[in-house]
């Protein structure tokens, strides 16, 4: 029978569902994610807890320097500006090349650049470094993201019914390593800046990542996907192009909303938890329960996906993170921060995977990586953009307002992306 029979049975079984449900396709028992999408997560766990670990040594190492809350401003913005405004042309390169060479240079610029803070770790230096490094990590995500839409696909054949669950599946996967990656970059650049100092700490975060080069280089640690249709030679169209494709344009529109939600809780819970009195162990430990609850939900993707359609995951998770954000506007205590975090946590930590999945199977097979582009760019803007105007907004108005506007603003997201999302 082969896909025509599993086509047949697929409408068979969406015929007898309730009027006015959209469940997704149960995965049979056949379909696995390949063990090379496994190996990938990992290195890009070792890869990511190198960049982390980078990105926070260099705040502190910029503090101890006597460069003081500017420097650390200009430090962090510069880890995104040049990124902004290099990811477009960054996922034209991965579009025309095999995908082992970005993720080794990139992760090679990420180790050069640390090794240059760690001997000379002063103020101007530790500009540039973070200029490279932020480059170096925007190539290797782009390059990866490809390679896990197309090992997600893969994972598939012979089931087109089943392509967007499994595609969710391994960017589920891709999240959740990352958010592993979060807790151990940190971790580490404290704890080797406590022992051993600065110039040791950017030296053995540097190591790592140059580990990573060394593992994504060798055919025998990891086989990555041979894309056909890449072509150096072939004509490269414009973004706007792209962009007026409905589902690309709508889909990072969705995916805009999600992250100016996510800018603005970074921004606000240690504003807010001041405000409040808590101490920077509360205000900590209310971003922590935030982070479990991203964990959780992506572990829980895989049986989130096989029963709901993508489009219902993304608009039910921007309902539940608008309607706590207009919930923060009267959190007054410790407790109540603590469950409105988690319950954020759970909203806009599932919609990452889905929104991945949804531009990977929209974008032209040829410029999978300029549409991943497309995206880092938009988060690239938004996170040394939207610090800044809510510090302003803030200032004016207290966190009262930008409560009120980011949570109608999910809110009318969810209608959008109910309306325009593919079914």
């Amino acid at each position: 029978m082969g896909v025509a029979g599993d086509n047949r049975r697929g409408m068979e079984r969406d015929a007898s569902s309730p009027p006015g449900t959209s469940q997704g396709p149960s995965p049979p028992p056949t379909l696995r994610l390949p063990r090379q999408l496994l190996v990938l997560v990992a290195l890009l766990i070792v890869a990511h807890t190198a960049f982390v670990g980078i990105r926070i040594s260099t705040s502190l190492a910029a503090i101890a320097a006597g460069g003081g809350a500017l420097w650390v401003g200009i430090l962090t913005a510069m880890f995104n500006l040049v990124p902004a405004f290099l990811a477009i042309r960054a996922g034209r390169m991965v579009d025309r090349m095999p995908l082992r060479r970005p993720l080794m240079w990139g992760a090679i610029a990420m180790a050069v650049a640390g090794f240059v803070a760690a001997i000379a770790p002063m103020l101007g230096v530790l500009a540039v470094a973070a200029c490279v490094i932020g480059v170096g990590w925007m190539v290797v995500a782009a390059a990866s993201q490809y390679a896990i839409g197309v090992f997600g696909t893969e994972a598939a054949a012979g089931r087109p019914d089943h392509v967007g669950l499994m595609r969710v599946r391994a960017f589920s996967l891709m999240a959740m390593g990352f958010s592993v990656s979060s807790f151990l970059g940190p971790l580490a650049a404290g704890l080797l800046i406590d022992r051993f100092h600065y110039p040791v700490a950017f030296a053995c975060l540097a190591a790592l990542a140059l580990v990573s080069a060394f593992a994504f280089s060798q055919r025998r640690i990891i086989r990555l996907p041979s894309i056909a249709n890449k072509n150096p030679e072939q004509p490269v169209g414009s973004a706007r192009e792209l962009l007026a494709q409905p589902v690309v344009r709508n889909t990072l529109v969705t995916g805009a909303f999600i992250t100016v939600g996510w800018d603005l809780y970074l921004f606000m819970v240690p504003v807010l938890g001041s405000s409040l009195g808590l101490s920077a162990t509360q205000i900590g430990s209310v971003m922590s329960m935030f982070a479990a609850a991203v964990f959780v939900v992506r572990f829980a993707m895989p049986w989130l996906s096989a029963r709901l359609s993508e489009r219902r995951v993304i608009v039910s998770a921007m309902v539940l993170a608008g309607a706590t954000f207009v919930a923060f506007t009267f959190a007054q205590s410790y407790a109540v921060m603590m469950a409105l975090s988690f319950v954020l946590g759970l909203g806009l930590g599932s919609s990452q995977p889905i929104v991945l999945s949804l531009l990977h199977g929209a974008a032209p097979p040829n410029r999978i990586g300029e549409v991943n582009g497309l995206r880092m760019t938009m988060i690239s803007t938004s996170q040394w953009t939207m610090p800044l105007v809510f510090g302003i907004l803030s200032a004016k108005t207290g966190l009262l307002p930008l409560f009120l506007v980011v949570g109608g603003g999910l809110l009318t997201g969810s209608w959008f992306a109910k309306r325009k999302l593919p079914r």
